[in-house]
């Protein structure tokens, strides 16, 4: 509860989503304080790694701390959402069987809470948050799908429309919501999905479907 300061978060988050290799002191110096001359950028550095070091139970367990580059070390008692949702990606893609297919996407959707780091706006989180969101729009679309194929029209209708609540100007959401419906026997509603996708694309882009 100490890490407090946006700083000390962005660079504590830093260090655990790139655990795989040590940081560069100095690049971490560059990419934390752009504004600074290098030696107040690597000053700033070492005196936010000490109140990190201070902050951290066992500090000494989790951080690698060189006089060249600093790593949360691989082997750290450590429990991350996003890890495991990526794991649960993994499982998905290399997967033979369509039951194990859908439990990791299952698995994966179940982890995947909101954005990385909602709180934070540095810019090296920008690109890995979005990656992670269209992996799980992706996650979101072939579960859809695999239910869809169940014919388990409820279950095809919920992930579906959760998708479309996260991005409501992805067409192909409409489409697919639009066949799960008609699919179910039910055209209004069918019907109802294409007017609000009409609707929706006119008020935001001035398009029609």
């Amino acid at each position: 509860t100490g890490v407090n300061t946006q700083r000390l978060q962005s660079l504590l988050a830093y260090l655990v989503l790139h655990r795989q290799a040590p940081q560069s002191r100095q690049q971490l110096a560059f990419l934390f304080w752009p504004d600074s001359n290098d030696q107040q950028a690597r000053t700033n550095l070492r005196n936010a790694l000490f109140q990190l070091r201070n902050q951290l139970p066992d500090a000494d367990q989790l951080l690698q701390v060189e006089s060249q580059t600093l790593q949360w070390k691989a082997d750290a008692p450590l429990s991350l959402d996003v890890a495991d949702f990526e794991e649960a990606l993994a499982i998905a893609q290399s997967a033979k069987e369509p039951a194990a297919v859908q439990n990791a996407l299952q698995q994966a959707v179940t982890l995947y809470v909101g954005e990385l780091l909602p709180g934070l706006y540095d810019e090296w989180i920008l690109p890995l948050r979005e990656q992670l969101q269209n992996s799980y729009f992706s996650a979101l679309d072939q579960l859809t799908a695999l239910y869809e194929r169940q014919q388990n029209f409820a279950k095809a209708l919920e992930t579906g429309q959760r998708l479309l609540q996260l991005d409501p100007l992805r067409e192909t959401s409409y489409a697919q919501l639009m066949r799960i419906y008609a699919a179910a026997g039910d055209r209004a509603a069918a019907l109802r999905i294409y007017h609000t996708c009409a609707k929706t694309l006119e008020r935001e882009l001035g398009v029609d479907p």
